[in-house]
């Protein structure tokens, strides 16, 4: 399913300012001024006569090129085309945010219609395409050359009916999964006869062997070695197999929230077991060997905390 693009304007990026090849320059007496720092020329008509209205989600392509006077070419900065995975972009059509923001455009295409729009490239630089300060090859009295393509128009109405039920197709799934996790880890739980109660955040704590001292505490470095492993036994990774133990600060994000919990129970020299449930760990994300919605098992030794 391609990503939708929710944005106040066309925060395209700096990154996708770099450019990537030129087009003869356009003629300025083709263009006609739309409002005060916009000109524009239609290149194509869909004649739909349907016109997008604010929180339309609009489906278009997108390019916009330093326009600099004078020059008999346009330098490309960006373009959706050279994006293989999402080559239209989905937009929710704001309101435009200043005098000269592109996004007023829009408002002027119907479904089908190609256009050009010529705006002032430091506006559009700052304001649109996110830029903190222009960049080096930036001249003063530079525009951006935008051009858009008007695939489909979806109403506000009908774009957010489909995302309710998409969300809400989301929501079933991820409680099916938690469901399905949860039903796992009481399986494990029976048949390794563990009866520990979890803590309030459903991490479970079971102590194998005692230590001594303080228990560490946030911001501390402890040295650490473990053993992981997935619910059906299999082992993903082992500080103790590699002989190098694992260092981090407790408490700082360093690490999986559950092990940030789990290792804050425990004193030098305790050995224990860390069952951590997903949301504790990964989440939905897959890691490697781990798959997604994964509860993880670690045998855990706090060796010393400094």
């Amino acid at each position: 399913m391609k990503k939708w693009i929710f944005c106040a304007s066309f925060a395209l990026g700096a990154l996708a300012l770099v450019a990537q090849g030129t087009s003869p320059a356009v003629k300025r007496a083709d263009f006609k001024e739309l409002q005060k720092g916009i000109s524009w020329r239609k290149v194509k008509s869909g004649k739909t006569g349907v016109k997008p209205q604010e929180g339309d989600v609009l489906l278009l392509f997108v390019s916009y090129y330093r326009h600099r006077k004078g020059s008999s070419t346009d330098s490309l900065l960006f373009s959706s085309g050279n994006n293989p995975k999402d080559k239209a972009l989905k937009l929710i059509l704001p309101k435009p945010t200043f005098q000269s923001d592109v996004i007023a455009g829009l408002y002027q295409m119907e479904a089908g219609d190609s256009a050009q729009f010529i705006v002032p490239g430091d506006s559009f630089l700052l304001m649109s395409a996110g830029f903190r300060e222009l960049p080096e090859h930036y001249k003063a009295g530079d525009e951006i050359l935008f051009c858009a393509g008007l695939l489909n128009i979806t109403p506000k109405a009908e774009a957010e009916a489909a995302r309710k039920i998409e969300l809400e197709k989301q929501q079933q799934e991820m409680q099916q999964k938690a469901e399905a996790e949860k039903s796992l880890m009481q399986a494990y739980l029976t048949e390794k006869g563990i009866k520990a109660a979890p803590q309030a955040s459903g991490l479970i704590y079971v102590q194998k062997s005692p230590g001594a001292g303080e228990k560490p505490k946030k911001g501390q470095k402890v040295t650490v070695h473990y053993t992981g492993y997935l619910l059906n036994g299999t082992k993903f990774d082992s500080s103790v197999d590699r002989g190098q133990p694992f260092v981090f600060e407790l408490g700082r994000g360093q690490v999986i929230a559950g092990w940030d919990e789990g290792l804050s129970l425990m004193q030098p020299g305790e050995k224990a077991q860390l069952i951590i449930p997903s949301n504790l760990g990964y989440g939905g994300r897959s890691m490697g060997p781990i798959p997604a919605h994964s509860t993880l098992v670690f045998d855990v030794e706090l060796i010393k905390a400094e």
